[in-house]
């Protein structure tokens, strides 16, 4: 936000419109950017999109609060719009002047104004331009701190949801492990089981999805593979195979079995991370929401 030239929107009623206008002519004078709205709005308008498209780099917003503007619907929107952040950029400003002694609405009650007449319009002219430097620098410093907090937090939560979800491989054998044959002539006496270490213990879910996996493998792989496999820390147990069926069939079928699990939870854990994220930010929001209105609201 420039501290060189301040940019102004006056709202204000239309029986209001003479003081409007020398208020602005005088801010012109003193290099002020003054935006003034000097056309009726016709039926079929959007007063959101009226406004914000005139204003949409203002600085500060100024409201003419008459007795004619307390019985404008058109002022009191435009008013309660500036007051809820939703004209123009990040950190605008609500600039009160006050016309004919009126009360003051209850949204800026707790904001120090200016009392305006046709008789002190240059006076209040220069206070106006004598205060903008410091409101800019104030918004500019609010703004920036609510971006770098934001940039803070964003950073917080990609990095503990972003990390790198890393593959599990087989390492193994677990020689010492491998069971014997029965060799008693009985159907499967001759199979036995076979551990395999895997290179660290997987996450629950991904011991799971191996399982399911292996229970139904890829599509692309038609090699033979025994019935159960089961896993257990970081080992992989195949019951009911030979040693020479793990070289020739289940070596190849467990590299494709490991790739599409290994994938599919990286994919998986990469969604959860970016939905964490997006939670996160809607719970920021939300509560910032929560602290603006509350700093608005008054109740006395």
């Amino acid at each position: 936000m420039s501290t060189e030239v301040a940019s102004i929107f006056i709202s204000y009623s239309h029986a209001d419109k003479e003081l409007a206008r020398a208020l602005a002519e005088a801010l012109r004078r003193r290099s002020m950017k003054v935006w003034i709205d000097e056309g009726e709005l016709k039926i079929g308008d959007s007063i959101i999109e009226r406004i914000a498209t005139a204003i949409a780099d203002i600085d500060f917003f100024l409201a003419l609060v008459s007795e004619s503007s307390h019985n404008s619907n058109w002022c009191q929107k435009e008013l309660a719009l500036a007051v809820t952040g939703e004209l123009g950029r990040e950190g605008v400003k609500v600039l009160p002047v006050r016309v004919g002694g009126v009360t003051m609405p209850a949204a800026i009650a707790d904001v120090f104004y200016l009392e305006l007449q046709e008789s002190n319009v240059e006076d209040v002219a220069d206070r106006i331009v004598s205060a903008a430097p410091q409101h800019q620098e104030e918004a500019r410093q609010q703004v920036t701190s609510r971006r770098d907090a934001t940039g803070a937090q964003s950073r917080q939560v990609k990095s503990s949801s972003d990390e790198e979800f890393e593959p599990v491989r087989l390492v193994g054998i677990v020689e010492e492990g491998v069971g014997r044959p029965r060799s008693d002539g009985s159907r499967g006496s001759a199979l036995y089981r076979i551990p395999l270490r895997l290179s660290r213990t997987p996450p629950p879910d991904w011991a799971r999805h191996f399982v399911e996996t292996w229970d139904h493998p890829p599509q692309f792989t038609t090699m033979h593979r025994p019935g159960i496999a089961s896993i257990a820390g970081d080992t992989v147990v195949l019951n009911g195979t030979t040693m020479d069926e793990l070289e020739r069939y289940h070596v190849e079928t467990l590299r494709h079995v490991l790739a599409k699990v290994n994938t599919d939870v990286a994919a998986h854990e990469q969604r959860e991370g970016l939905q964490r994220a997006r939670d996160a930010e809607q719970q920021r929001q939300h509560d910032e929401s929560v602290r603006e209105v509350s700093a608005r609201l008054k109740f006395d």
